[in-house]
Protein backbone atom coordinates (compact mmCIF):
# COMPACT_ATOMS: atom_id res chain seq x y z
CA UNK A 1 0.00 0.00 0.00
CA UNK A 2 1.31 3.45 -0.89
CA UNK A 3 1.84 6.35 1.47
CA UNK A 4 -1.14 8.47 2.48
CA UNK A 5 0.63 11.57 1.17
CA UNK A 6 0.68 10.02 -2.31
CA UNK A 7 -3.10 10.15 -2.75
CA UNK A 8 -4.22 11.99 -5.91
CA UNK A 9 -4.96 15.66 -5.33
CA UNK A 10 -8.48 15.46 -6.80
CA UNK A 11 -9.33 12.60 -4.41
CA UNK A 12 -8.05 14.58 -1.41
CA UNK A 13 -10.18 17.57 -2.46
CA UNK A 14 -13.27 15.39 -2.93
CA UNK A 15 -12.87 13.80 0.50
CA UNK A 16 -12.35 17.19 2.17
CA UNK A 17 -15.61 18.59 0.75
CA UNK A 18 -17.56 15.77 2.44
CA UNK A 19 -16.23 16.63 5.90
CA UNK A 20 -18.98 18.33 7.90
CA UNK A 21 -17.24 19.27 11.18
CA UNK A 22 -14.58 21.93 11.59
CA UNK A 23 -12.55 19.87 14.07
CA UNK A 24 -12.44 16.91 11.65
CA UNK A 25 -11.39 19.24 8.84
CA UNK A 26 -8.54 20.60 10.97
CA UNK A 27 -7.39 17.04 11.71
CA UNK A 28 -7.65 16.13 8.02
CA UNK A 29 -5.41 19.00 6.91
CA UNK A 30 -2.92 18.26 9.70
CA UNK A 31 -2.17 14.74 8.41
CA UNK A 32 0.62 15.85 6.07
CA UNK A 33 1.83 18.75 3.95
CA UNK A 34 0.37 17.37 0.69
CA UNK A 35 -3.14 17.16 2.16
CA UNK A 36 -2.76 20.64 3.61
CA UNK A 37 -1.60 22.18 0.32
CA UNK A 38 -4.41 20.50 -1.64
CA UNK A 39 -7.23 21.84 0.53
CA UNK A 40 -8.58 25.26 1.36
CA UNK A 41 -7.47 26.72 4.69
CA UNK A 42 -10.79 28.57 4.95
CA UNK A 43 -13.41 26.21 3.48
CA UNK A 44 -16.77 27.75 2.59
CA UNK A 45 -18.81 24.56 3.01
CA UNK A 46 -18.27 24.36 6.78
CA UNK A 47 -20.21 26.36 9.38
CA UNK A 48 -18.27 29.18 11.03
CA UNK A 49 -17.12 28.54 14.57
CA UNK A 50 -16.73 30.98 17.39
CA UNK A 51 -13.13 31.06 18.65
CA UNK A 52 -11.98 28.29 20.97
CA UNK A 53 -11.01 28.99 24.57
CA UNK A 54 -7.42 28.08 25.39
CA UNK A 55 -7.40 26.73 28.95
CA UNK A 56 -4.46 26.49 31.31
CA UNK A 57 -2.79 23.17 32.07
CA UNK A 58 0.07 20.84 31.15
CA UNK A 59 -1.06 20.70 27.51
CA UNK A 60 -2.89 23.01 25.15
CA UNK A 61 -6.53 22.38 26.00
CA UNK A 62 -8.96 24.05 23.59
CA UNK A 63 -12.61 24.23 24.58
CA UNK A 64 -15.11 24.65 21.74
CA UNK A 65 -18.23 26.46 23.07
CA UNK A 66 -20.08 25.60 19.85
CA UNK A 67 -19.48 21.86 20.25
CA UNK A 68 -19.25 21.84 24.06
CA UNK A 69 -16.15 19.68 23.97
CA UNK A 70 -12.40 19.99 24.50
CA UNK A 71 -9.41 19.16 22.32
CA UNK A 72 -5.94 18.42 23.68
CA UNK A 73 -2.70 19.33 21.94
CA UNK A 74 0.74 18.58 23.48
CA UNK A 75 3.11 21.42 24.24
CA UNK A 76 6.05 21.88 21.86
CA UNK A 77 9.39 20.72 23.30
CA UNK A 78 8.81 21.35 26.97
CA UNK A 79 6.52 23.61 28.92
CA UNK A 80 6.60 26.81 30.99
CA UNK A 81 5.71 29.04 28.08
CA UNK A 82 4.11 32.33 29.01
CA UNK A 83 1.18 33.41 26.85
CA UNK A 84 1.47 36.92 25.37
CA UNK A 85 -1.42 36.91 22.90
CA UNK A 86 -3.33 35.14 20.13
CA UNK A 87 -4.09 36.38 16.61
CA UNK A 88 -5.40 34.58 13.52
CA UNK A 89 -4.93 31.19 15.16
CA UNK A 90 -1.30 31.82 16.16
CA UNK A 91 -0.09 31.97 19.77
CA UNK A 92 2.61 34.48 20.74
CA UNK A 93 4.72 32.82 23.46
CA UNK A 94 7.79 33.60 25.52
CA UNK A 95 9.63 30.59 26.90
CA UNK A 96 12.76 29.40 28.64
CA UNK A 97 16.16 30.80 27.67
CA UNK A 98 14.60 34.07 26.41
CA UNK A 99 12.97 32.39 23.39
CA UNK A 100 10.05 33.97 21.55
CA UNK A 101 7.90 31.97 19.15
CA UNK A 102 4.73 32.13 17.07
CA UNK A 103 2.95 28.79 17.35
CA UNK A 104 -0.01 27.50 15.37
CA UNK A 105 -1.14 24.51 17.48
CA UNK A 106 -3.70 23.42 14.89
CA UNK A 107 -1.18 23.17 12.04
CA UNK A 108 1.63 22.19 14.44
CA UNK A 109 3.74 24.93 12.91
CA UNK A 110 6.23 27.13 14.76
CA UNK A 111 7.94 30.34 13.68
CA UNK A 112 10.95 31.24 15.86
CA UNK A 113 11.45 34.95 16.49
CA UNK A 114 14.68 36.64 17.60
CA UNK A 115 15.06 36.20 21.38
CA UNK A 116 13.81 38.67 23.93
CA UNK A 117 17.28 39.97 24.76
CA UNK A 118 17.69 41.25 21.17
CA UNK A 119 14.69 43.62 21.37
CA UNK A 120 15.93 47.26 21.26
CA UNK A 121 15.28 49.48 24.29
CA UNK A 122 13.81 46.52 26.21
CA UNK A 123 14.99 47.74 29.59
CA UNK A 124 13.74 51.33 29.24
CA UNK A 125 11.64 52.36 32.25
CA UNK A 126 12.32 49.21 34.27
CA UNK A 127 11.84 50.18 37.92
CA UNK A 128 13.12 48.74 41.21
CA UNK A 129 9.50 47.77 41.90
CA UNK A 130 9.53 45.52 38.81
CA UNK A 131 12.61 43.75 40.14
CA UNK A 132 10.99 43.22 43.55
CA UNK A 133 7.88 41.73 41.97
CA UNK A 134 10.04 39.34 39.98
CA UNK A 135 11.91 38.28 43.11
CA UNK A 136 8.60 37.72 44.92
CA UNK A 137 7.30 35.52 42.11
CA UNK A 138 10.50 33.46 42.21
CA UNK A 139 10.12 32.92 45.96
CA UNK A 140 6.58 31.60 45.35
CA UNK A 141 7.93 29.06 42.87
CA UNK A 142 5.36 29.97 40.20
CA UNK A 143 7.50 29.08 37.19
CA UNK A 144 9.28 32.42 36.85
CA UNK A 145 12.61 30.60 37.02
CA UNK A 146 11.94 29.16 33.56
CA UNK A 147 10.16 32.07 31.94
CA UNK A 148 12.37 34.60 33.65
CA UNK A 149 12.13 38.33 34.05
CA UNK A 150 10.99 38.73 30.44
CA UNK A 151 7.29 38.35 31.13
CA UNK A 152 7.52 41.53 33.21
CA UNK A 153 8.98 43.47 30.31
CA UNK A 154 6.58 42.24 27.61
CA UNK A 155 2.98 43.23 28.27
CA UNK A 156 1.63 41.24 25.33
CA UNK A 157 2.31 40.14 21.76
CA UNK A 158 0.20 40.24 18.61
CA UNK A 159 0.42 38.91 15.06
CA UNK A 160 -0.93 41.41 12.50
CA UNK A 161 -1.91 40.34 8.97
CA UNK A 162 -2.62 42.48 5.90
CA UNK A 163 -5.44 40.70 4.06
CA UNK A 164 -4.69 42.82 1.00
CA UNK A 165 -1.08 41.61 0.85
CA UNK A 166 -0.94 37.80 1.02
CA UNK A 167 2.17 36.56 2.78
CA UNK A 168 2.77 39.80 4.70
CA UNK A 169 2.70 39.51 8.47
CA UNK A 170 4.28 41.38 11.32
CA UNK A 171 4.77 40.37 14.96
CA UNK A 172 4.28 43.20 17.46
CA UNK A 173 5.69 43.02 20.99
CA UNK A 174 4.28 45.48 23.54
CA UNK A 175 7.05 46.68 25.85
CA UNK A 176 7.05 48.75 29.00
CA UNK A 177 8.27 51.50 26.70
CA UNK A 178 7.33 51.44 23.02
CA UNK A 179 6.70 48.69 20.50
CA UNK A 180 8.99 46.13 18.85
CA UNK A 181 8.31 44.81 15.33
CA UNK A 182 9.44 41.74 13.45
CA UNK A 183 8.35 41.32 9.82
CA UNK A 184 8.40 38.13 7.78
CA UNK A 185 11.93 37.86 6.39
CA UNK A 186 13.56 40.25 8.89
CA UNK A 187 16.62 39.21 10.87
CA UNK A 188 16.22 41.59 13.82
CA UNK A 189 13.60 43.43 15.83
CA UNK A 190 12.82 47.11 15.09
CA UNK A 191 11.48 49.64 17.59
CA UNK A 192 9.10 52.62 17.62
CA UNK A 193 7.33 54.81 20.15
CA UNK A 194 10.18 54.66 22.64
CA UNK A 195 8.69 56.84 25.36
CA UNK A 196 5.08 55.58 25.32
CA UNK A 197 3.36 52.49 26.62
CA UNK A 198 0.93 51.07 24.08
CA UNK A 199 -2.28 49.15 24.70
CA UNK A 200 -2.99 47.68 21.27
CA UNK A 201 -2.18 47.73 17.55
CA UNK A 202 -4.05 46.70 14.41
CA UNK A 203 -3.45 46.57 10.65
CA UNK A 204 -6.29 48.37 8.90
CA UNK A 205 -6.53 49.53 5.28
CA UNK A 206 -2.82 48.89 4.79
CA UNK A 207 -1.75 50.93 7.84
CA UNK A 208 -0.63 49.81 11.27
CA UNK A 209 -2.49 51.77 13.95
CA UNK A 210 -1.30 51.76 17.55
CA UNK A 211 -2.94 53.31 20.60
CA UNK A 212 -1.27 54.26 23.88
CA UNK A 213 -2.64 53.68 27.36
CA UNK A 214 -3.57 57.36 27.36
CA UNK A 215 -5.60 57.07 24.14
CA UNK A 216 -3.17 58.67 21.65
CA UNK A 217 -3.56 57.03 18.22
CA UNK A 218 -0.60 56.76 15.83
CA UNK A 219 0.20 55.13 12.53
CA UNK A 220 3.54 53.36 12.11
CA UNK A 221 5.28 52.85 8.78
CA UNK A 222 5.80 49.10 9.00
CA UNK A 223 6.66 48.87 5.29
CA UNK A 224 9.65 51.18 5.66
CA UNK A 225 11.43 53.01 8.46
CA UNK A 226 8.90 52.40 11.28
CA UNK A 227 8.32 56.12 11.54
CA UNK A 228 5.53 56.97 13.98
CA UNK A 229 2.93 59.63 13.15
CA UNK A 230 0.29 60.79 15.63
CA UNK A 231 -3.11 60.96 13.91
CA UNK A 232 -5.50 61.43 16.87
CA UNK A 233 -3.92 63.19 19.83
CA UNK A 234 -6.82 62.96 22.29
CA UNK A 235 -8.76 60.07 23.77
CA UNK A 236 -12.58 59.96 23.60
CA UNK A 237 -12.49 59.25 27.36
CA UNK A 238 -10.42 60.78 30.13
CA UNK A 239 -7.41 58.71 31.15
CA UNK A 240 -8.01 56.33 34.04
CA UNK A 241 -6.35 53.23 35.43
CA UNK A 242 -9.83 51.67 35.32
CA UNK A 243 -10.10 51.51 31.51
CA UNK A 244 -8.33 49.46 28.83
CA UNK A 245 -8.15 50.16 25.08
CA UNK A 246 -8.45 47.65 22.22
CA UNK A 247 -8.26 48.28 18.48
CA UNK A 248 -10.52 46.03 16.39
CA UNK A 249 -10.77 45.88 12.60
CA UNK A 250 -14.50 45.34 12.12
CA UNK A 251 -15.55 45.65 8.47
CA UNK A 252 -15.70 48.30 7.26
CA UNK A 253 -14.47 50.26 10.31
CA UNK A 254 -11.59 50.47 12.75
CA UNK A 255 -13.13 50.33 16.21
CA UNK A 256 -11.81 51.46 19.57
CA UNK A 257 -13.29 49.25 22.29
CA UNK A 258 -12.94 50.60 25.83
CA UNK A 259 -13.26 48.11 28.66
CA UNK A 260 -14.25 49.58 32.03
CA UNK A 261 -12.99 48.00 35.24
CA UNK A 262 -13.84 48.25 38.90
CA UNK A 263 -11.78 47.03 41.86
CA UNK A 264 -13.96 45.27 44.41
CA UNK A 265 -12.25 43.86 47.48
CA UNK A 266 -8.98 43.99 45.57
CA UNK A 267 -10.30 42.01 42.58
CA UNK A 268 -10.49 43.69 39.18
CA UNK A 269 -13.79 43.11 37.41
CA UNK A 270 -15.24 44.21 34.09
CA UNK A 271 -18.27 46.47 34.54
CA UNK A 272 -18.97 47.58 30.96
CA UNK A 273 -17.74 48.66 27.53
CA UNK A 274 -17.89 51.65 25.22
CA UNK A 275 -17.19 51.51 21.48
CA UNK A 276 -16.02 54.22 19.04
CA UNK A 277 -15.17 54.15 15.33
CA UNK A 278 -12.41 56.05 13.56
CA UNK A 279 -13.77 58.81 11.36
CA UNK A 280 -12.83 59.05 7.68
CA UNK A 281 -9.44 60.66 7.22
CA UNK A 282 -8.37 59.76 10.78
CA UNK A 283 -10.19 62.84 12.08
CA UNK A 284 -11.18 61.45 15.48
CA UNK A 285 -13.57 59.03 17.15
CA UNK A 286 -17.37 58.74 16.90
CA UNK A 287 -19.37 56.80 19.49
CA UNK A 288 -21.01 53.57 18.32
CA UNK A 289 -24.22 52.47 20.06
CA UNK A 290 -24.66 49.09 18.37
CA UNK A 291 -22.52 46.58 16.51
CA UNK A 292 -25.17 45.35 14.07
CA UNK A 293 -24.37 41.91 12.66
CA UNK A 294 -20.94 41.75 14.32
CA UNK A 295 -19.52 39.99 17.37
CA UNK A 296 -16.30 41.02 19.12
CA UNK A 297 -14.04 38.70 21.12
CA UNK A 298 -11.65 40.33 23.59
CA UNK A 299 -8.90 39.25 25.92
CA UNK A 300 -5.77 41.09 27.02
CA UNK A 301 -3.83 39.68 24.06
CA UNK A 302 -6.70 39.18 21.60
CA UNK A 303 -9.19 41.43 19.78
CA UNK A 304 -11.19 40.09 16.84
CA UNK A 305 -14.49 40.90 15.12
CA UNK A 306 -16.58 38.30 13.26
CA UNK A 307 -19.90 38.45 11.40
CA UNK A 308 -22.71 36.99 13.51
CA UNK A 309 -24.69 35.56 10.57
CA UNK A 310 -24.36 31.78 10.62
CA UNK A 311 -22.18 31.85 13.73
CA UNK A 312 -23.78 29.26 15.95
CA UNK A 313 -24.16 29.88 19.67
CA UNK A 314 -23.53 33.65 19.78
CA UNK A 315 -25.63 36.78 20.06
CA UNK A 316 -25.08 39.48 17.46
CA UNK A 317 -24.07 42.91 18.67
CA UNK A 318 -22.27 41.50 21.72
CA UNK A 319 -18.74 41.60 23.11
CA UNK A 320 -17.45 38.27 24.45
CA UNK A 321 -14.58 38.73 26.85
CA UNK A 322 -12.29 37.03 29.29
CA UNK A 323 -10.40 38.82 32.01
CA UNK A 324 -7.49 37.37 33.94
CA UNK A 325 -4.70 38.81 36.01
CA UNK A 326 -2.39 41.31 34.42
CA UNK A 327 1.37 40.50 34.45
CA UNK A 328 1.79 42.24 37.80
CA UNK A 329 -1.51 41.16 39.39
CA UNK A 330 -1.28 37.44 40.11
CA UNK A 331 -4.09 37.61 42.70
CA UNK A 332 -6.74 39.56 40.80
CA UNK A 333 -9.03 36.68 39.78
CA UNK A 334 -10.70 35.89 36.43
CA UNK A 335 -14.00 36.09 34.60
CA UNK A 336 -15.65 35.12 31.30
CA UNK A 337 -18.61 37.12 30.08
CA UNK A 338 -20.81 38.56 27.34
CA UNK A 339 -21.76 42.24 27.10
CA UNK A 340 -24.65 43.46 24.91
CA UNK A 341 -23.67 46.92 23.69
CA UNK A 342 -27.13 48.06 22.59
CA UNK A 343 -28.91 46.76 25.69
CA UNK A 344 -26.09 47.73 28.05
CA UNK A 345 -26.25 44.50 30.05
CA UNK A 346 -23.71 41.83 30.93
CA UNK A 347 -23.86 38.17 31.85
CA UNK A 348 -21.20 35.68 32.86
CA UNK A 349 -20.63 32.51 30.88
CA UNK A 350 -19.46 28.91 31.07
CA UNK A 351 -20.31 28.37 34.72
CA UNK A 352 -17.85 31.04 35.78
CA UNK A 353 -18.49 32.42 39.26
CA UNK A 354 -17.93 36.20 38.95
CA UNK A 355 -17.10 36.34 42.67
CA UNK A 356 -14.65 33.45 42.61
CA UNK A 357 -11.34 34.53 44.09
CA UNK A 358 -8.94 32.39 42.11
CA UNK A 359 -5.48 32.73 40.68
CA UNK A 360 -6.28 30.38 37.76
CA UNK A 361 -5.23 32.04 34.54
CA UNK A 362 -8.26 33.12 32.52
CA UNK A 363 -8.93 31.31 29.20
CA UNK A 364 -7.80 33.00 25.99
CA UNK A 365 -9.78 33.31 22.74
CA UNK A 366 -8.06 31.47 19.86
CA UNK A 367 -9.49 31.35 16.34
CA UNK A 368 -8.67 27.95 14.76
CA UNK A 369 -6.69 28.44 11.55
CA UNK A 370 -4.30 26.39 9.41
CA UNK A 371 -1.98 28.23 7.02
Amino acid sequence: MGNWDDLPTDLIITISTHITRNADYIRFRAVCSSWRSATDARPHHLPRLIPFLLLSGDAFTFYSPTEDRSYFVPFPSGSHYHFLGSSHGWLFLVGPTTSLILLNPFARTMIPLPPVVEIPNLFDQVTPNDVERYRASMSRGDGALTVGFWKYLLNKGKLCLDTGSPGFWIAVAFLKSGLAFYRAGDKTWSHAGRYWQFSDAELYNGKLYAITRGGILSTIDVAGSFKETVVVSSSPLSFSEDISFYLVASAPDLLLVVRKHSDTDGYRKTVGFEVFKLENGDQGWTRVDKLGDRIIFLERGTSVSLPASGLEGCEQGCIYFTQGYEPYEEDKGMEIGCYALEGNYMRHLFCCDPDAKTTWVAPKWVTPCIW
